[in-house]
C-alpha cells in the first residue's frame, strides 16, 4: 500500500516519556518515539528510531523519502491539509534556481470528494483484537486496498484513538485513528515495521509545527517544474565531467 523510494540515514536522539491516562484523540501534545525494524536487504547504517511531534489535530515529521534529510511533512488533520518543505539551498544549482532562495513548501488539502473516492480504495476494518504498545491500549485494525484493475491488497496494523489527529491523511488517509505500529515497503527486497515504544507529552507547542522562516510556498505544478530544472542541471553536470 506504501511504495517509497529509501534515501539518506537520520540518527535521533532517545527521549523517554509517558502517556497521561486522560489523553483524548485531537487534544494531546507530545513527542511520539518509534524504533524501526527492519527487514529483508538492509544496508549499514539504516536509521533504528523516528519521531513524530504531536500537537491536538496536526503532525510534523521528517519527510519519508530522505527521512528528513531535505524536508518535513506537516498534517493537519481537523482541516484536511498536508504541508511539505523541501530545503534544496545547500545544493549548487549553477544558476537552475535564480530568484528562488531554494527553500520551498507545497500545501495541498484533501476535498470531500477526494476522501469519498480513498473510501472507495481503501476499507478499515477493525477486527476487536488489542495490544499494548507504549502503555497504551492499541486496537488492531485490518486495510483493504483495491487498485485500478481490482486486484486488492491487505496488511494489519494497531492504532489508537489515545492521541493524535481524529483522521490520518498520510499513510492511511481517512483512517480515525493513529498509526502506533504499521510496515512501510520500500522494494519487494527491503521493508521496516515502525512501533511505537515511547510517548513524552506536553514537549510540543502549536509553534513547533509552524513553516520556518524563509520558504516560499510554490504550487504543486511549480514544484515540479522546479524539480525537472534541477535534474536538468544535474544531468549537464555529469556530461560535463
Amino acid at each position: 500500500m506504501k511504495k517509497l523510494f529509501l534515501g539518506l540515514s537520520l540518527m535521533a536522539l532517545m527521549i523517554v516519556g509517558s502517556l497521561s491516562s486522560n489523553a483524548q484523540q485531537g487534544k494531546w501534545a507530545g513527542i511520539v518515539k518509534y524504533k524501526l525494524n527492519w527487514q529483508g536487504n538492509v544496508q549499514p547504517g539504516m536509521i533504528s528510531s523516528w519521531e513524530v511531534k504531536v500537537f491536538e489535530n496536526q503532525i510534523m515529521h521528517g519527510d519519508m523519502i530522505t527521512f528528513g534529510q531535505l524536508g518535513k511533512v506537516i498534517i493537519d488533520g481537523a482541516n484536511k491539509t498536508v504541508v511539505n518543505t523541501y530545503d534544496f539551498s545547500m545544493i549548487p544549482d549553477e544558476g537552475a534556481f535564480e530568484g528562488y532562495s531554494g527553500k520551498w513548501y507545497v500545501r495541498s488539502k484533501y476535498k470531500a470528494e477526494d476522501l469519498q473516492e480513498i473510501a472507495e480504495k481503501i476499507k478499515y476494518e477493525y477486527t476487536g483484537n488489542t495490544k499494548e504498545i507504549a502503555g497504551v491500549k492499541c486496537l488492531e485494525v485490518k486495510c483493504t486496498s483495491t487498485d485500478e484493475e481490482g486486484n486488492t491488497e491487505s496488511e494489519t496494523i494497531f492504532v489508537t484513538k489515545d492521541l493524535g489527529p481524529v483522521m490520518d491523511l498520510e499513510f492511511f488517509p481517512g483512517l480515525d485513528a493513529f498509526p502506533m505500529e504499521y510496515t512501510m515497503t520500500f522494494s519487494p527486497e527491503l521493508s521496516v515495521t515502525f512501533t511505537a515504544e515511547e510517548l513524552l507529552k506536553g514537549k510540543v507547542k502549536d509553534v513547533d509545527l509552524m513553516i520556518e522562516s524563509g520558504y516560499e510556498e510554490l504550487s504543486e505544478e511549480d514544484f515540479m517544474e522546479m524539480m525537472k530544472v534541477l535534474m536538468g542541471a544535474g544531468s549537464e553536470d555529469e556530461d560535463d565531467m
